[in-house]
Order: structure tokens, then C-alpha cells, then sequence
């Protein structure tokens, strides 16, 4: 990080405003904080490398999926992707999670007593490893 800003010091002086090293060494120190913080807390990883190959497949899914029916079509299209990506992030079977929250679903307060929070892949992997 010190050799880093070492050379931004010495580079940036020479550029225009307009120069696009110039703009990407403004966006370094302006977010440097948030670039860096995986440095002080090692448990926050250096990339999302998994998260972005997850929906890499969700964009190729897209073209596939151009016409889902209708936009409300669509839009439950893309929520249950998302379930099943962070079903997958979390370890969990996404089909069975899937029928676990179907039957819970709409009734999840007044039959189960759960929040909408209790409801989630989290919760459920959560439950699972509590049996």
C-alpha cells in the first residue's frame, strides 16, 4: 500500500485532470478505505471472485431467458436464481430449502410464528445443523 501511494505521488502530478491515470488514481484515493479494508480485517476476503462467477452464470442465463413470458415472469425468474446462488454460497440444497420455505411460505407468521428473517437459506441451514 506505501509503494502504492508512493507511485500515485509521483505519477499523478504529471497527468491532466482529464487523463484517465489521473481519473483512475482520484478513484483510488477516493475509495481507498473501502479498497483496503481487507487489510485490517482478514476475515473480509481480498476479492469476490465466488459471488461474481455465481452470476456470471446468472448473466448467461439472461440471453437464454430474453423471454420469461412477461416482465413479472421475469423478476421471479431472477429472485428464485438469487435464492438458489445463495442457497449454493451457503452449502445448502437449494431444493430443499425451497420445499422447506414453500410450506412456510404466507403462513410463516401465523402457523410457524417466524419472521420473514427465520425464513431465509441462513435461517434454514441454521435449523438443519441445530437437529
Amino acid at each position: 500500500m506505501k509503494k502504492f501511494t508512493a507511485w500515485m505521488d509521483a505519477v499523478e502530478p504529471g497527468l491532466t485532470p482529464d487523463d484517465q491515470l489521473a481519473k483512475v488514481i482520484r478513484y483510488y484515493r477516493g475509495h481507498w478505505q473501502a479498497l483496503f479494508r481487507f487489510v485490517d480485517h482478514p476475515q473480509i476476503p481480498i476479492d469476490n471472485s465466488a459471488t461474481e462467477r455465481e452470476y456470471q452464470n446468472v448473466a448467461k442465463l439472461r440471453l437464454n431467458r430474453l423471454f420469461a413470458g412477461s416482465p413479472e415472469g421475469a423478476h421471479r425468474l431472477a429472485t428464485l436464481l438469487g435464492i438458489v446462488a445463495t442457497c449454493r454460497s451457503l452449502g445448502v440444497d437449494p431444493n430443499a430449502y425451497l420445499a422447506w420455505a414453500f410450506t412456510r411460505l404466507g403462513t410463516h407468521r401465523d402457523l410457524f410464528g417466524l419472521t420473514a428473517a427465520e425464513v431465509t437459506p441462513a435461517a434454514f441451514k441454521a435449523e438443519q445443523n441445530a437437529r
